[in-house]
């Protein structure tokens, strides 16, 4: 599912245009990047938590020639499912 497919059914469950779907999941999406740009974390009760993690840097190797080379620090996202979602992807009906 991409975020066409997700506006689509968004529209379609909440029984709004498509252009106001599209734009609330914009909204979502800009909150959550705002707030982990910030250093926050965003939990949604019973789907998960989003996260930021810090990576050291270190020296890896460049795999054509093995030779060593830095590699930066950087911040990723990283996203923690919920137990509501943990016991969704897990249910036996």
């Amino acid at each position: 599912m991409n975020k066409a497919d997700l506006t689509e059914k968004l529209a379609e469950r909440a029984r709004i245009p498509k252009v106001k779907a599209a734009n609330y999941i914009n909204i979502l999406t800009a909150a959550i990047r705002e707030a982990l740009v910030e250093g926050e974390k965003v939990t949604i009760s019973d789907f998960g938590t989003f996260n930021v993690s810090d990576r050291s840097a270190f020296i890896g190797h460049n795999p054509k020639t093995q030779d060593p080379m830095p590699v930066r620090s950087v911040r990723i996202p990283v996203f923690r499912a919920g137990k509501g979602l943990k016991n969704a992807l897990n249910s036996r009906d």
